[in-house]
């Protein structure tokens, strides 16, 4: 019978419908409350629980509850619990829970100020028995402000979570959440919701933190303008000399609308670099200020590099802009042997074969034609047998249209220089007509960095500090031996210059120049005629995102920020600033005039020329060697034959 009644109680209290023994608030229907507020408020977390007023014996008790409930939890009774322990302020898993009747509740508080845990992602549930006041409204505002003094001076921020459930009946908690808008502002409790076991959790909305505390009651917040011209602060918005500091002019009206629509007030201050690590690894300029807490919101956009996560924040406001190499597409023939082109390599191929057999052909026919024997007139023309170096010379002049001296006579050398003299022509004329359009053609074959290493183009780049720090900064083989080999030549002037230098070389010479995109085609679409403007092509050298806009790390306002910026870019106002300061690449209205051959145009003709000279001369020097070492012995052997005849003839 006593065994019975032990097994009937222990399966009461582990049913949890009844009161843990010694203490009311922490029973079935606050773990209930906990399940609910967790599936609805949180993802999945740990419950680490800070309740004071619990036995060893009931914590058992509570810590059963939920376990049985699936809620992964740790429950501490005292103040050194929280205070020897090492908290993760990264730690977007953990559920801190603090019964604010403890009488350690408010060191734990300060404590928790001081060791920045307020600061998202960390989430707090504070608990309250309300009960007492049995429905005295009075008493309940009284509790309220209490409860708000207690955050008067702490970091409870826009980003924070902190939420605060109050038992005002066994089957009724009133849910709230506590922030500040700023440090200069007071406390806010937001009324969230309510729970009663039938019903669980009832919110009254769920926008995010970021919608929810977007007014910030006039808040000054600071911003930081990146300038490398001082005389950009007097154009900040009346769109003059759009093509000096662009991002800046675009991202500061961004900046405002922002803080307009945060109900916030800004200042701005000034500096001429983004901000790079130095030795000391410190930062300077823009992110220097980020770091130090000096400024909240980056008013210029910023490149995503690999150094600078962990030291600042982004957010996802995209500037459209980037730095590449521009260049107009080259003619054809100063980047390939133009004068092979014409025709594919099997024609080429083709032709070669042809002319071997009409070569072979003609030595035949001009061999039987001098067997058979030939007429006074040939003679007079030809006076001696045609030899193989004669042939050739009849194949090459006729394909050169150069003409020659052989005169056929029968009719089968006849046949075959007609042949040659038919093929030769139509080659000709298909060859002449390809030629005169591919030497007005442009080509291209420059799609990578590499073939842009290894084009006949000349390189130039802005001279901006980002330019040369990130040209410093490349460790590819190809990225590097650009900069080393063609924009900082060792021994040579580099080719760090001014956007309007580099626009003019653009315009006329073989020449790519690697600037800011908007601002390039600004004064492209001012100084280039409209032929000049085809063919331009660019190639992305840095290997970054888009500049966006920067936040100091682990800023409270950051996910408002955040959330304003999404909605200046779905409603279009993000864009109308970028239209107003970037121009566009231009367009081609069509290549109206003629385009001149120059020398480098027919480059290839010339070095075959300069070779064929120096070939002609390689072999008139060899003529001359042998000749005075043998041609003397040949004419004084030829003289004594003669004599030796003469002599024979006069006996």
């Amino acid at each position: 019978m006593i065994f019975a009644a032990w097994i009937l109680a222990w399966l009461w209290i582990f049913n949890g419908r009844t009161t843990v023994v010694g203490h009311e608030t922490f029973d079935y229907s606050f773990v209930k409350f906990v399940e609910d507020a967790i599936t609805t408020l949180y993802p999945p977390v740990t419950v680490s629980a800070h309740l004071c007023r619990l036995g060893e014996d009931e914590t058992v008790s509570l810590s059963r509850m939920m376990s049985r409930s699936r809620l992964t939890h740790e429950i501490h009774r005292d103040f050194e619990g929280f205070v020897g322990r090492t908290h993760d302020t990264w730690d977007h898993r953990i559920l801190y829970m603090l019964d604010l009747d403890c009488d350690y509740a408010i060191p734990i508080l300060r404590t928790v100020n001081g060791s920045d845990m307020f600061t998202a992602p960390i989430r707090w549930l504070l608990v309250k028995d309300s009960r007492v006041f049995n429905g005295n409204t009075t008493s309940q505002e009284q509790e309220i402000n209490e409860i708000a003094e207690m955050f008067r001076d702490t970091t409870v921020f826009p980003d924070s979570d902190v939420v605060l459930t109050r038992r005002l009946r066994n089957d009724f908690m009133e849910i709230k959440s506590i922030y500040r808008p700023s440090p200069s502002r007071d406390v806010i409790v937001e009324d969230r919701g309510s729970w009663t076991p039938e019903r669980g959790v009832r919110m009254n909305d769920f926008a995010p933190a970021s919608r929810r505390r977007k007014n910030l009651q006039r808040t000054h917040l600071k911003s930081c303008l990146v300038m490398t011209d001082p005389d950009t602060i007097n154009h900040l918005t009346d769109y003059e000399n759009k093509h000096i500091d662009p991002i800046t002019k675009a991202n500061y009206p961004w900046v405002l609308n922002m803080v307009d629509r945060m109900n916030a007030t800004i200042s701005f201050q000034v500096t001429n670099t983004w901000g790079y690590r130095d030795e000391n690894d410190s930062w300077s300029g823009m992110i220097g200020m980020l770091q130090r807490g000096e400024i909240d919101i980056g008013g210029t956009g910023i490149f995503f590099v690999k150094e600078r996560i962990g030291v600042i924040d982004y957010v996802q406001l995209y500037t459209r802009t980037r730095s590449v190499f521009i260049f107009r597409e080259p003619l054809l023939s100063t980047v390939s042997n133009i004068f092979t082109l014409p025709f594919q390599r099997s024609v080429w191929i083709a032709i070669g074969v042809f002319l071997l057999v009409v070569f072979v052909l003609l030595y035949f026919s001009t061999k039987w034609e001098y067997v058979r024997g030939t007429s006074e007139y040939w003679e007079s023309l030809n006076p001696a047998e045609q030899t193989l170096s004669d042939n050739l010379m009849v194949v090459l002049g006729a394909v050169a249209q150069q003409g020659y001296y052989y005169e056929p006579y029968r009719v089968p050398p006849r046949i075959v220089t007609l042949m040659l003299l038919i093929a030769a022509l139509s080659l000709y004329a298909s060859y002449t007509a390809n030629i005169v359009a591919l030497l007005q053609s442009t080509t291209d074959s420059i799609k990578t960095l590499a073939d842009l290493l290894n084009s006949p183009l000349r390189l130039g780049a802005q001279d901006i500090i980002y330019n040369r720090y990130y040209f410093k900064s490349f460790q590819d083989p190809v990225r590097r031996a650009i900069v080393d080999q063609r924009i900082e030549p060792k021994g040579q002037k580099s080719n760090w210059m001014d956007i309007s230098e580099g626009v003019q070389r653009l315009r006329t010479e073989l020449f790519a120049f690697h600037g800011e995109r908007g601002t390039t085609y600004k004064i492209i679409q001012e100084t280039f005629r409209e032929e000049e403007k085809c063919g331009i092509q660019e190639i992305f050298m840095l290997g970054v995102l888009d500049p966006l806009m920067a936040v100091r790390m682990r800023s409270p306002y950051r996910e408002i920020v955040r959330n304003v910026a999404l909605l200046m870019h779905e409603t279009g106002l993000k864009y109308r600033e970028e239209n107003r300061l970037y121009t566009k690449k231009p367009e081609c209205q069509g290549q109206t005039s003629f385009i001149s051959i120059g020398f480098t145009e027919c480059y290839f003709a010339l070095v075959s020329m300069g070779y064929g000279a120096l070939l002609s001369l390689v072999v008139l020097a060899l003529e001359i060697i042998w000749y005075k070492r043998y041609g003397w012995a040949i004419i004084r052997t030829c003289t004594e034959r003669k004599k030796n005849v003469s002599v024979l003839e006069l006996r």
